[in-house]
């Protein structure tokens, strides 16, 4: 009888501790500040890379801006993003100064960006854990619409989600 007990004692502790190191949270991102005839859609891939779309019905090609688009954790710390144009080559460091990125009417622009706070841990693929999983982050996506900048914001929700 006491063989088994610690078998159970021991097999208890080991999805105890699976259940802690496995712990993982999926960032579920929502739309709070659309803009008229553009879609933005912004989903979180993995290892904190994120992926955007964005459609404009506009007439005129719109410019999306890397420089001063930012994130703000649920802390209310703000980073800046970093474009990353290809995630199979990514850059080896993250650029102070970026270009716009243009969307022309019609055309799905599709891309992905990173923190700058972040950057390394992505660049290794390593996740990074939020700082901490109360409350919403924000996204602010700067864009450049017939020389007037607006901004397109959502919340990020974290969920956490064993492996």
């Amino acid at each position: 009888m006491l063989r088994i007990s610690k078998i159970v004692v021991y097999l208890l502790m080991l999805l105890l501790l699976g259940a802690c190191t496995s712990t993982k949270f999926n960032h579920v991102v929502a739309e709070q500040k659309t803009i008229n005839d553009v879609m933005v859609k912004v989903a979180y891939k993995d290892d904190g890379i994120y992926q955007v779309e964005v459609l404009s019905n506009l007439p005129d090609t719109i410019n999306l801006l890397w420089n001063i688009s930012a994130y703000v954790n649920t802390m209310g710390d703000t980073t800046k993003l970093i474009h990353i144009p290809d995630i199979d080559h990514f850059p080896e460091a993250a650029h102070s100064n970026q270009n716009p990125s243009p969307v022309a009417r019609g055309v799905m622009f599709k891309t992905y960006f990173v923190g700058e706070s972040w950057f390394d841990f992505a660049r290794r693929g390593v996740t990074p854990r939020p700082k901490s999983s109360e409350g919403v982050a924000k996204l602010y996506l700067a864009f450049e619409i017939k020389g007037k900048r607006t901004y397109w914001t959502g919340d990020v929700a974290f969920v956490n989600v064993s492996k």
